[in-house]
């Protein structure tokens, strides 16, 4: 099943299809998780950084272990036109940028989660979070943008 055709058109399986939506709506669940922040609702924030945070991690999962029973990337690079050392080159900078990603975006969690229930996410702290967040926001969208390139490299070219 996850393996079938996907809905967007092009030679995209299912699950690729599925992850590509979740992550064209990540951006604008970012938005308003950074709106909660803004507006001072900081539970708001918190409980909805955790949920995009979550769904991010097991749409890479699905990601994963689709890739792993369609054999591999190179299954769909052999389909596709794109020149192969251009494709691997920009996918190993994808993986390395998806790595720096989830790693500062975890810290970043994991550390304002701490700061907010010792009551200590105010001042200086508060303002490295925010500087934290802007970078993070920023990768994820340099991410995506990856992300899309890829798709399209891979099922449309």
């Amino acid at each position: 099943m996850l393996t079938e055709v996907g809905f967007l058109g092009s030679r995209a399986p299912l699950y690729m299809d599925t992850v590509a939506v979740i992550f064209f709506a990540l951006p604008f669940l970012l938005f308003v998780s950074i709106r909660y922040a803004i507006k001072k609702e900081i539970k708001k924030h918190i409980v909805s950084q955790v949920g995009i945070f979550v769904l991010m991690l097991l749409s890479v999962i699905i990601f994963e272990v689709g890739m792993r029973l369609a054999g591999g990337f190179t299954v769909y690079l052999d389909a596709s036109a794109v020149n192969k050392t251009f494709f691997t080159s920009f996918l190993i900078v994808h993986i390395i940028t998806a790595i720096l990603v989830i790693n500062t975006w975890s810290y970043q969690l994991i550390t304002a989660i701490k700061s907010y229930r010792r009551g200590t996410l105010t001042g200086e702290v508060a303002a490295s979070h925010r500087r934290i967040g802007k970078i993070v926001t920023i990768a994820i969208l340099v991410l995506l943008l990856q992300a899309a390139a890829i798709y399209y490299m891979l099922f449309s070219i």
